[in-house]
């Protein structure tokens, strides 16, 4: 469990039963813009939320799973 404020753009998390990937974009309210997965939509979250990573996966040619973006087992 992170902030989303801790999170590097790119990341996949949930958060509210629904995946998203972090965005650059930010207001000055403190929000971030991410999106989501599933419907494509953008919203604004809290960069003080509370949110799982949860990170993105595909196959190659064998079938092999690959994560989408590799990251530190001390960033997760």
């Amino acid at each position: 469990m992170k902030y989303v404020e801790e999170l590097n753009v790119g990341d996949c998390f949930e958060f509210e039963k629904n995946f998203y990937i972090k965005m650059v974009d930010f207001k000055q309210n403190g929000t971030r813009c991410c999106a989501n997965l599933k419907t494509g939509c953008v919203r604004w979250i809290n960069e003080n939320s509370i949110v799982e990573i949860n990170p993105i996966y595909t196959l190659d040619k064998d079938n092999n799973i690959i994560p989408m973006k590799v990251t530190n087992k001390e960033n997760v």
